[in-house]
């Protein structure tokens, strides 16, 4: 699913651990039951128990908690879920999405009450929330379940040791295509980065007046998966200890590439999903964009109203090397408890139940229109339900999850990080960024800016920081 592009200064949280509401470690319970799993090493907890297909903890104290979620139909995975722990009852609350909710949740924590137990928040913003204390390590609960995960999820929702969340799910990147402009103009779907480039100035000089794609210089996100995707590993560390390693040759080739393109007037750079990028793309001016696994659904269905004539498929994303099997992410989601909670294991389950669970991800997988949840699952048995493999309208049929982007969730990088300070690198990047499309600076001092000002806050917040 398509997340909120992330405008977050005013969002961050400081370095400063926040006192928060006293938490609590109740018993643990659950109704439906069988089956002999072996006992989680380290844990005190009870021994756990097959639940809908699932190895947790049984729970029989009663609880209530509070569940801030933006997820479509939500309310139908609480519904499934009550079902198979009556015990624990779920509020869920709409606090909005992205960094609307990321706003109020920052303040709750800094007044100490009304913190939800269970939160949403999208992997970039989970080592800030670590860092803060506003999140509890759930591995005593949950950590049996990480064979259940593309491996790579599980490191995002992982820190110094301990797990604060479940991965729910990703955005994996691809290469999304006109077909009908390709075959027009006798075109290749690019394998690697070079092919791309080649394609996209023939296609120009053959059409002028289109795009062979976009570059949207206002969204951070989406330009660190293009770095995620290059293997740039721009953070590295835990606690309050990190490298940051942004100006590196790689880095530079990938912006220096879509610079080009540019300013020879092949690709337009231009905010994603605001109006002239809304009328552009429904009027067929991008021969391609590269987008994530939710792109079809988020980005096409709703602003493309010409999707069956311009018959767009999805591919693999384009190579940096010849024969590399390398992506990134773009968007993608994580349920963590949060550290104020009086009801942890019951939290911790729930949020593995919901995102994890036979009786529970086909309602994730299933489309939103149809009353699910719209979701790429991070948890890998989801890649096998009828839903997942569903032929795609939007892609003229293509079974895209199974042509692409299952097989492009095995090739992310497991190794990249997060930084605790996403909200000030997403602005600073988007801001040297543009100041270099629009020939202010060379790509080179850019990236070199960006490094320098992210050390200097990184320690202005407390944090011992190396390149």
């Amino acid at each position: 699913m398509r997340y909120q592009k992330v405008m977050l200064l005013g969002v961050f949280v400081g370095a400063v651990t926040f006192t928060l509401a006293g938490c609590g470690q109740g018993p643990v319970e659950n109704q439906a039951a069988a089956g002999n799993v072996s006992q989680m090493a380290g844990s005190t907890i009870p021994r756990p128990v097959l639940t809908a297909g699932l190895p947790l903890p049984k729970y029989t104290q009663k609880a209530t908690i509070t569940w801030w979620s933006w997820v479509p139909n939500a309310q139908t995975e609480v519904n499934i879920f009550e079902k198979y722990y009556p015990n624990i009852k779920v509020k869920l609350v709409n606090a909005g999405a992205g960094s609307t909710e990321y706003q109020k949740f920052s303040t709750v924590v800094q007044a100490g009450s009304g913190i939800p137990d269970v939160v949403m928040l999208e992997f970039d913003m989970m080592p800030q929330y670590i860092s803060t204390g506003a999140l509890q390590d759930i591995s005593k609960y949950v950590g049996n379940l990480k064979s259940k995960f593309s491996p790579w999820t599980w490191s995002e929702v992982s820190m110094g040791g301990g797990v604060y969340g479940i991965p729910e799910d990703t955005g994996p990147m691809g290469l999304f295509y006109q077909t009908s402009l390709f075959k027009k103009y006798n075109l290749a779907v690019p394998t690697t980065w070079a092919q791309f480039e080649q394609e996209a100035l023939v296609f120009h000089k053959k059409d002028p007046k289109q795009y062979f794609s976009y570059f949207s210089d206002t969204d951070g996100q989406w330009m660190f998966g293009l770095l995620w995707q290059a293997g740039v590993l721009p953070f590295q560390g835990s606690g309050n200890n990190w490298s940051v390693r942004i100006d590196t040759p790689e880095a530079v080739k990938v912006f220096s590439m879509w610079q080009r393109l540019v300013k020879a007037g092949a690709v337009q750079n231009i905010s994603d999903f605001g109006p002239a990028w809304e009328k552009n793309l429904n009027n067929g001016m991008y021969a391609t964009a590269v987008g994530s696994a939710w792109y079809d659904s988020e980005a096409l269905v709703p602003y493309d109203h010409n999707l069956s004539s311009q018959k767009w498929h999805a591919a693999l994303i384009p190579q940096w090397t010849v024969g590399g099997t390398m992506d990134g992410d773009w968007g993608g989601s994580v349920q963590a408890v949060t550290k104020a909670s009086k009801y942890p294991e019951a939290a911790a389950i729930f949020a593995a139940f919901i995102n994890a669970s036979p009786a529970e991800l086909p309602h994730d997988v299933a489309p939103a229109k149809d009353g699910g949840g719209g979701l790429f699952p991070a948890a890998t048995e989801g890649f096998g339900l009828p839903a997942f493999k569903a032929k795609n309208p939007a892609l003229d049929n293509q079974p895209a999850n199974v042509d692409v982007f299952e097989e492009e969730s095995s090739r992310v990088n497991a190794k990249f990080q997060w930084s605790p300070w996403s909200s000030y690198v997403f602005n600073e990047l988007q801001t040297e960024i543009g100041r270099a499309f629009a020939g202010k600076e060379s790509v080179q001092q850019a990236l070199a800016n960006v490094q320098q000002q992210v050390m200097s806050y990184a320690r202005s917040q407390g944090y011992s920081v190396s390149s």
